[in-house]
């Protein structure tokens, strides 16, 4: 991590208070088709002319359909894990959301560490026995699901609930449908079985 000196000056310092901001899960095939927790899946004629095409083609492909909320959309697999979204801090975030909870029936849940060091961290602090204790797979780092390594890959129509930083058309299986989200988000999907706002669970 890199850190400013200590007493060092800047020319400007911004602060912003984001204790308000919601949090956002995709419901397409790009990273910016992105809507709030509380919000609706657009319809192509709300987009403007230029993404017309794009949302119906990701509409088509994410089975999904414009004006549904995105909250309570089912989910069958949760993928916590990739270099961007499994540092320590976020492993912890995701444990306790999953402590004292289960994986919904009918759903998959895999945590992949983003590193050696972030895995021996995590089980010197005991966070994977949190996740097996909650019916999670924990595994060895590695890319995985990020993008279909091995055989780690997700079959045609399966919806995941992922914290991968990309969610293109095929990027976690044939037909797979990856939906972006923090850590925390995937764990409140773990365990409920659906896109779930995690600020309801009370964690």
């Amino acid at each position: 991590m890199l850190r400013s000196d200590e007493g060092a000056q800047f020319e400007a310092e911004h602060r912003f208070d984001a204790s308000h901001v919601e949090p956002y899960v995709t419901w397409g095939t790009s990273p910016d088709q992105v809507v709030a927790i509380s919000g609706q899946v657009p319809s192509a004629t709300q987009v403007g002319a230029e993404h017309q095409r794009s949302t119906e083609q990701a509409l088509a492909y994410t089975r999904l359909q414009g004006g549904q909320p995105i909250e309570g959309t089912p989910i069958q697999h949760v993928f916590i894990g990739s270099c961007t979204n499994a540092r320590i801090e976020d492993l912890r975030n995701a444990a306790k959301v999953v402590a004292g909870r289960k994986v919904a029936t009918g759903v998959r849940a895999m945590v992949v560490p983003g590193s050696g060091a972030v895995k021996q961290q995590a089980e010197r602090e005991g966070l994977d026995q949190v996740f097996l204790t909650a019916g999670f797979e924990w595994r060895k780092p590695g890319c995985s699901m990020c993008l279909a390594m091995n055989d780690d890959v997700l079959s045609e129509g399966t919806r995941c609930a992922s914290t991968t930083n990309r969610n293109f058309e095929g990027r976690q299986g044939r037909g797979a449908i990856t939906h972006l989200m923090s850590p925390a988000m995937a764990a409140a999907a773990a365990v409920t079985g659906r896109i779930t706002d995690v600020r309801k669970l009370g964690n």
